[in-house]
C-alpha cells in the first residue's frame, strides 16, 4: 500500500508550505499531494479559498494580488513542483479554477517545463473540471475525489473514464474496493492516520492512503 503525504507532511509543519513538502520528500513517501486554486493566472497551493484558518488573514485568495499571496506565503504550483522534481509521485488536488482554458494552458507549459511524468495526477470533487482536463488533452492519471458511497460502488469513475477511485475513509469498505478493482480502477483512501484502520485498509487491497502522520505510516508500512 502506498504512503501519500496529504498536504506534504502536515502533521509536522504548516499544511501545503513548502516545509510540509521538503519534509514528506525527506520522510520518504510514495507520493504527496496537495491543493491548489487556479487564479490570477497562477495557481497557488491552499486548500481553502481563505487565508483566515491557515494564515490567520481576514482575506480570501481573490481579494490579493498574487505579490500580496506570496508575501503571506503562500506556494505557487512551479515552486512545489520544481522542489519535488522527480523524488516522487505528485497529486495535484485541484480546488477551483477561475478560467480552464487558461488552467489547461498554464497546466501544459508546467508539465514540459518540469517534464512531468503520465503518471502525475489531477484530482477533485469537481469532476466536470476533470473531464474538461481530459477534452483539453492533458496527460495524467485522473482521480475523482468522492465523501459518499454510492449504491453502484466506483461505477462513476468507470464511466468518467477516471484512473483512482478516491474516497473518504468513513465511506470505504471491503466491498467498494472489490467493485473498484474489479473496474480495474485503484482506490486511494483519505484521510488515515490510525495505524490500526490503516492496516485494515491494507488487508482489504487498498492502493493508497492519504496521511498527515507520514512518520508513523511509512515506519508502520514500509520499515
Amino acid at each position: 500500500m502506498k504512503i501519500i503525504a496529504h498536504r506534504g507532511a502536515s502533521a509536522y509543519s504548516p499544511e501545503n508550505s513548502l516545509d510540509a513538502i521538503a519534509l514528506a520528500i525527506e520522510h520518504g513517501v510514495d507520493g504527496i499531494e496537495f491543493d491548489i486554486h487556479f487564479i490570477h493566472g497562477q495557481a497557488f497551493v491552499m486548500h481553502d479559498f481563505s487565508l483566515a484558518r491557515t494564515h490567520q488573514q481576514p482575506y480570501t485568495l481573490a481579494e490579493l494580488t498574487p505579490q500580496q499571496l506570496t508575501d503571506y506565503g503562500v506556494p505557487v504550483l512551479d515552486d512545489v513542483l520544481q522542489l519535488i522534481g522527480q523524488a516522487c509521485r505528485i497529486n495535484i488536488e485541484i480546488k477551483s479554477v477561475d478560467d480552464i482554458h487558461a488552467f489547461s494552458n498554464y497546466i501544459q507549459q508546467l508539465q514540459h517545463r518540469h517534464q512531468l511524468a503520465n503518471d502525475v495526477i489531477m484530482s477533485s470533487f469537481d469532476h466536470h473540471i476533470l473531464v474538461a482536463l481530459q477534452r483539453a488533452g492533458i496527460k495524467a492519471q485522473y482521480g475523482a475525489l468522492i465523501a459518499h458511497k454510492p449504491i453502484d460502488y466506483a461505477t462513476y469513475a468507470q464511466i468518467l473514464g477516471m484512473d483512482i477511485v478516491a474516497v473518504e475513509d468513513a465511506m470505504v469498505s471491503a466491498e467498494f474496493v472489490q467493485d473498484a478493482h474489479a473496474r480495474g480502477k485503484a482506490i486511494w483512501v483519505y484521510t488515515v492516520d490510525d495505524v490500526t484502520f490503516a492496516k485494515q485498509l491494507a488487508q482489504w487491497g487498498v492502493d493508497a492512503i492519504f496521511t498527515n502522520d507520514t512518520l508513523t505510516m511509512m515506519a508502520t508500512f514500509k520499515s
